[in-house]
Formats: C-alpha cells, structure tokens, sequence
C-alpha cells in the first residue's frame, strides 16, 4: 500500500486542523486529502455513499479498500510514522470498543468542538 485517501469534511473546524496536523506528520503511507461529497471525491469513488462520508471519516485504500469512522482514523495513525504502534494498540480487542466510543463521540459532535476550540 503506498497511499490512502482521505476524504474529509472541510466545512468541519476540527477537521480542517485535523488534515493540517496530519499533512505535516512523518508517514510510512502518503495520505491524499480530498473533500468529502466534492466533486473529486465523486469521480474517484462513484460507488461510495458520498452522504455517509459527510458524518464520519472515510479512508479509501490504492487498493480500493474502504474504511470509515473509527477504522479510518485506526488506518490514518497506522500510516504515520510516529503513531503506527498507537494504531495497533487502539486496534487490539481489550482496547478497540472504547476507541471506537471516543472516535464515535468526536465525530458525532465535531461542529461543537470546531465552535468551542474557535475553529
């Protein structure tokens, strides 16, 4: 695998510092940025719900592979460099049903962090 595509959602705060803060980290993996239910993102992945990307992160594979929400913040920490072992830590089965809460809730309730951080 040498890219991933992530599709966010750029009218978000939280996710627009979220795709800076990821930009500038070291990666095993090139993370390719695209708006979520843009045009871009609707020639690329016609057969995604392009409504679904709008509530939760989806990361698409150079494979093809689809993950969203908690997965596809488990496969963006995976491509970081600094934060793969944290990937695989969250992902073990002790760990991976409060990972999937805490990602869960801050996605659900991303437009009042964006206002409450002044984003």
């Amino acid at each position: 695998m040498l890219a991933l595509i992530v599709l966010y959602d750029p009218e978000c705060g939280l996710c627009r510092r979220a795709h800076e803060w990821l930009a500038e980290q070291p990666k095993f993996v090139e993370l390719i940025f695209v708006p979520c239910a843009s045009e871009d993102a609707r020639k690329r992945f016609p057969q995604l719900n392009h409504d679904m990307t709008k509530q939760d992160l989806t990361v698409v594979t150079d494979n093809g592979a689809v993950y969203f929400g908690p997965k596809a913040w488990l496969m963006v920490l995976w491509a970081l460099t600094r934060y793969r072992d944290w990937s695989y830590r969250l992902a073990r089965p002790e760990m991976l049903p409060s990972t999937k809460r805490v990602v869960s809730m801050i996605s659900q309730h991303r437009y009042q962090i964006s206002r409450f951080a002044g984003n």
